[in-house]
């Protein structure tokens, strides 16, 4: 097969995420800060040489015809009337049911990419607006920058270059449980029993403002918010007692979408801990826990 391109598909961490209200039509609002990582899956793009598209993946949880990477497709084609059928190879790294965005990220990839190769015939904004048909965190990847997103997370702005640039001042640890959590049913959770935990837009603003000045700062111990990490640490007694641990020793740890994965943020002030952060994730979470070392991306995607 005739290879057309090569893209790398990140994974991402919500820094900062606030539930702030319940929508009319069932969704929620949010305020999130979003930023993509050094660490990702690998995506490959071939001409199809029968007339048909096909997903190619390693991985057994991906259900061959309802993923997010067909959904792209499909709309793409839809969108702009183009014939190209391709032939998808999607090689894992990002794990499942994490709250690390890879199945939004791929969609995501996936679009600029076909959207290249058929010669840029739909704008960004275009885009942006086809990713809202596959999931809420696709447009924050479609944007390729850290951003702050609004709305259902299709309203997306340029994360300050200050507050990048300081970011690169702490290390970055992620790891997840041997669980997974499905984002639909954490929605629902929340929802249904937690509404209590809802931030409000004034509240929500005022942390996500107070935590941006606190990383430019350079604080050792940051303000994060997740609305999720009452409901996550109360039923998992381990990452709660963890995340004490992680506290006394000046390290930042917090739950990124809805779960079950965790980052961990280092000041580099304190020298490199990463060894000393992996036992300890081990020590509370088991063996089968997927821990990795990575750092901030200041783009999302490259060919």
């Amino acid at each position: 097969m005739e290879e057309l391109a090569k893209v790398f598909s990140p994974a991402k961490i919500n820094l900062f995420l606030a539930v702030t209200g319940l929508r009319k039509d069932g969704y929620h609002n949010i305020l999130s800060a979003n930023c993509a990582l050094n660490f990702g899956d690998e995506i490959t793009i071939f001409k199809s040489p029968n007339g048909g598209d096909g997903i190619i993946c390693d991985e057994h949880f991906l259900d061959e015809k309802n993923n997010t990477l067909t959904t792209a497709l499909n709309i793409f084609r839809g969108k702009t009337s183009s014939r190209q059928h391709f032939i998808v190879q999607l090689k894992k790294f990002i794990p499942h049911e994490a709250g690390f965005g890879g199945g939004s990220s791929n969609a995501a990839a996936l679009l600029h990419a076909i959207n290249e190769i058929c010669g840029n015939v739909l704008s960004l904004a275009e885009l942006v607006d086809l990713g809202k048909f596959v999931g809420a965190d696709c447009p924050c990847f479609i944007h390729n920058m850290p951003n702050i997103t609004a709305g259902i997370g299709d309203i997306c702005q340029p994360l300050n270059g200050e507050i990048i640039s300081a970011m690169e001042n702490y290390d970055l640890l992620i790891f997840k449980p041997a669980f997974g959590v499905n984002t639909k049913e954490a929605y629902g959770i929340l929802r249904k029993n937690f509404q209590h935990l809802y931030l409000g837009e004034k509240e929500a603003h005022r942390r996500l403002v107070a935590l941006q000045d606190a990383i430019v700062a350079g604080q050792i111990l940051l303000p994060l918010h997740n609305t999720f990490s009452e409901i996550f640490f109360s039923e998992h007694k381990n990452l709660h007692r963890l995340h004490g641990e992680m506290e006394s020793i000046g390290t930042n740890m917090m739950l990124t979408g809805s779960g079950s994965g965790c980052f961990c943020l280092s000041h580099k002030s304190l020298g490199n801990k990463n060894n000393t952060l992996e036992s300890m994730v081990r020590q509370y979470c088991g063996e089968p826990t997927f821990i990795k070392r990575t750092s901030f991306a200041r783009k999302n995607f490259s060919t």
